[in-house]
């Protein structure tokens, strides 16, 4: 069941290096990016709030390799994980238009 938590791991930091790189890029679709010049700097701040649910699927990987009975309650830690990133980011983007 550790897999799981791998391929989830793998594919949220695909989806952070994605964001990184995007440059002037719109992706995120529940951002008001506002001025063209902010869109670069946004995508990068997002990228990183983006490690942290891949993070959590990391450690839920270790947990579950160890303990395979904790797998199926684990999974509830990559959805709870995945939008504390994104009120963390829609909390944060205010600060960056300026």
């Amino acid at each position: 069941m550790s897999e799981v938590f791998l391929l989830i791991a793998l594919l949220l930091a695909g989806a952070a290096v994605l964001l990184w790189f995007a440059g002037g890029r719109r992706l995120l679709n529940f951002v008001d990016y506002g001025p063209a010049p902010t869109v670069a700097r946004i995508n990068r701040y997002a990228a990183l709030r983006l490690l942290l649910p891949a993070g959590v699927n990391l450690g839920c990987a270790c947990i579950a390799g160890t303990r395979p009975e904790l797998a199926v309650p684990l999974l509830f830690l990559t959805p709870l994980s995945v939008l504390c990133a994104v009120v963390w980011i829609a909390a944060g983007i205010s600060r960056l238009k300026t």
